[in-house]
């Protein structure tokens, strides 16, 4: 289920070997993981987010590994009762959380189960954030992740319809 874009050498790390095309940056082969960066759409000019897509592009598979991660402990329960609690602002209420949960007590099918969702396009919203929208590989859906870069590391910050995500959401 992890280390889905474990391969660091189907990525581009180098900022000087990133090229724009129809506003596009590929930072992996279309026969690799056919991920592009949106750079029409970002905040400054190519050459100023030159160095911030190379970063991502060296911790693309720990940013996917932390979207799994969250989405398996959003969305499991037994007998009714969640597993972890949901990452919450202390103003707003999870009323929607038991409603996304699924029941399955038997933990190897559980595991079992994979993400069906890849990265599609990534997007650079403001200086400091990076958006990942996944698409789906079973059907017609995709949902937008966002994450903040501060203090040397990616902070989840919204996955779908939860925002606010704090840093330590994996502590709770």
């Amino acid at each position: 289920m992890y280390d889905r874009y474990g391969d660091i050498t189907k990525f581009i790390t180098d900022p000087d070997k990133l090229t724009v095309s129809n506003g596009e940056v590929y930072i992996s082969g279309e026969r690799d993981y056919d991920i592009v960066v949106d750079v029409e759409d970002c905040y400054g000019n190519f050459n100023e987010v030159k160095p911030f897509i190379a970063l991502i592009s060296k911790h693309i598979n720990e940013l996917d590994n932390t979207v799994q991660r969250f989405n398996k402990r959003k969305r499991v329960r037994r007998n009714g009762y969640s597993e972890g609690r949901l990452p919450s602002h202390s103003s707003i209420t999870r009323y929607d959380y038991s409603k996304s949960m699924e029941d399955e007590p038997d933990i190897q099918k559980r595991e079992a189960k994979t993400f069906p969702f890849v990265i599609g396009v990534i997007y650079l919203p403001k200086p400091n954030f990076v958006m990942l929208d996944y698409w789906c590989t079973e059907y017609n859906s995709q949902f937008e992740v966002v994450f903040e870069y501060k203090d040397g590391g990616f902070f989840l910050r919204s996955f779908g319809a939860f925002d606010l995500i704090p840093d330590d959401w994996e502590a709770e």
